[in-house]
């Protein structure tokens, strides 16, 4: 019987996902559907009409607490971060994850850095100071709402950054500000020195990006990649931290797939 999995959020019409996790389980030889659903409430009443066939989902927003909610089991990062992006389906109920933490670790293993700042202060922002935090790197946080900034900096013992030009000398800045909300604060990050991360990744290459300049910007598409390889890890039923047996031609499969895409 064909496996099915599906990408739960909203909105999702932009999404890779499918086409990523697509060629995942096509580069694996696995008998396995993935398909998208527009979702923006009820996640466990849609979740309990699945059929059996439904071994795994993809959550994204804003339904990512419901998901830790709604589960039999999560694991100590989704708790962590109070938010799970993966449901893998079980013999007694659901199993939450956070890949995203897994994803953003991925996205900046090459990088040496002691200190970082997250612009931001939603769902993606707490991945990203528990990612970053987990990696033994000092976090500062700066968002839009500052009492949001001051309230995620107070739960995470991090520190509050109130001058967004504090970016701009900052070796490792992880935006996970919505698509084009970074670009109104350019004017004050003159020749920014460090490395960004923009999570937003649509349209690409962001304004942001061509800012810091392209050598210097790490795409959200990088992040995006990973914490779905780490799905996929789980959809298969390794640990998070196992890697699959063909992990090096997945991953090829998802970048051509990303390129087929463009």
């Amino acid at each position: 019987m064909t496996s099915r999995f599906a990408l739960l959020g909203s909105p999702i019409s932009h999404s890779k996902s499918p086409a990523i996790h697509t060629a995942a389980f096509k580069a694996m030889g696995v008998d396995a559907a993935y398909d998208s659903q527009e979702l923006s409430e009820h996640l466990a009443e849609w979740v309990q009409g699945l059929p059996d066939s439904y071994r795994g989902l993809s959550i994204t927003m804003p339904l990512k607490e419901q998901a830790l909610a709604l589960a039999e089991r999560a694991d100590p990062i989704a708790i962590a971060t109070n938010a799970a992006n993966t449901l893998v389906r079980t013999n007694t109920g659901w199993d939450a994850y956070n890949t995203d933490v897994f994803g953003i670790q991925r996205s900046i293993s090459h990088l040496k850095v002691a200190k970082a700042l997250v612009l931001g202060s939603g769902a993606t922002a707490r991945s990203a100071v528990v990612a970053l935090q987990e990696l033994g790197i000092e976090v500062s946080i700066w968002a839009r709402n500052s009492k949001s900034a001051k309230n995620l900096a107070f739960e995470f013992e991090a520190l509050v950054c109130d001058d967004i030009s504090t970016a701009k000398t900052v070796p490792l800045v992880i935006s996970t500000l919505p698509g084009g909300a970074l670009d109104e604060y350019l004017g004050q990050l003159e020749s920014p020195s460090g490395v960004l991360l923009d999570v937003a990744y649509h349209p690409w290459p962001s304004k942001a990006a061509e800012h810091w300049g392209m050598n210097s910007t790490i795409s959200g598409l990088e992040m995006l990649i990973w914490q779905a390889i780490g799905q996929q890890r789980l959809f298969n039923g390794n640990a998070l931290d196992e890697p699959l047996e063909a992990e090096k031609e997945v991953l090829l499969a998802i970048r051509a797939a990303l390129e087929m895409a463009k």
